[in-house]
């Protein structure tokens, strides 16, 4: 039954969530074309510049926005609302609905995350490669080999990639794609945590749920700031030989302790949720 929950809620959210992740890709692909092109070399360049990277800015913090609000608005909605009353007649559990929304919020929470990470890195290396395109073919090369010499795992002034950030490139990635993860996954399942909390009020139930959003908020910031400050307070304290040493340092510190603290939060968002899920639910 949870198969065919998912299959529904997949349908249900991708009317919305596929259209909007897909303007990533298309402001992505804009972006690359406007970079090949030589409105940079004007003398009105700066301001070009400023409005696009602002427009660029703006519009992916909009979809990233717009993702998780409505993951957000499409959990209260189907279960809370009066659309709640079809959702609890049907033969599952709340459990089981809860996981179906839980597993589509995290997967495109994951996936708008990504595509703009990758949207990220695509305009850059753009705005590189265009960077030394009127340089003679030498400098071309040469930012062409480093970027490949960076991905070998060999960088600039003797050091490899691991030198500076601690890990090879592969497990490098790795670890940014599972710190991307639980960083989606946490979002998610705070603010279904913050719905649930809501619904314990009897009056101005959103209200509710919006406050305890904010306030559950500003306590895991502060947590994962203080959880972040301590190695990073030892890191400055113990110094290092070189800057790449110091970055080293830095990189395989902070990386695995963002995904622990990140782990230990969807843990306990997780088991409150459950217990709360599992109450009597009055629908509005």
């Amino acid at each position: 039954m949870l198969r065919k929950l998912l299959k529904h809620e997949w349908k249900s959210v991708s009317k919305i969530l596929f259209p909007l992740n897909l303007g990533i890709i298309v402001l992505t692909v804009i972006g690359c074309i406007i970079l090949s092109t030589d409105i940079f070399d004007t003398k009105n360049a700066l301001p070009i510049t400023l409005t696009l990277v602002m427009f660029y800015t703006l519009s992916i913090m909009t979809f990233s926005g717009i993702t998780l609000i409505y993951i957000y608005v499409h959990f209260y909605k189907n279960l809370f609302t009066a659309e709640g009353y079809l959702w609890h007649t049907l033969p599952v559990t709340r459990t089981q609905l809860f996981h179906a929304k839980l597993l589509a919020g995290c997967f495109w929470c994951s996936l708008n995350s990504l595509f703009t990470v990758l949207s990220t890195a695509a305009l850059g290396f753009a705005a590189g490669f265009h960077a030394s395109k009127d340089q003679i073919d030498a400098a071309q090369n040469l930012f062409i080999d480093g970027f490949s010499s960076n991905a070998a795992g060999e960088t600039a002034a003797g050091f490899s990639f691991s030198d500076i950030f601690g890990f090879s490139p592969v497990i490098f990635v790795i670890l940014l794609l599972l710190t991307l993860l639980t960083a989606c996954i946490s979002s998610v399942l705070m603010g279904y945590l913050s719905i649930l909390l809501g619904q314990l009020m009897e009056k101005y139930r959103l209200a509710a749920a919006i406050g305890f959003y904010i306030a559950i908020y500003l306590i895991t910031q502060t947590l994962s700031s203080l959880a972040m400050l301590v190695p990073y307070i030892r890191l400055m304290l113990s110094g290092g030989d070189n800057s790449a040493s110091f970055f080293n340092s830095f990189f395989s510190t902070m990386i695995p302790t963002a995904i622990i603290s990140q782990i230990i939060l969807i843990l306990i968002f997780y088991v409150a949720s459950l217990f709360l899920i599992r109450r009597t639910i009055n629908l509005e």
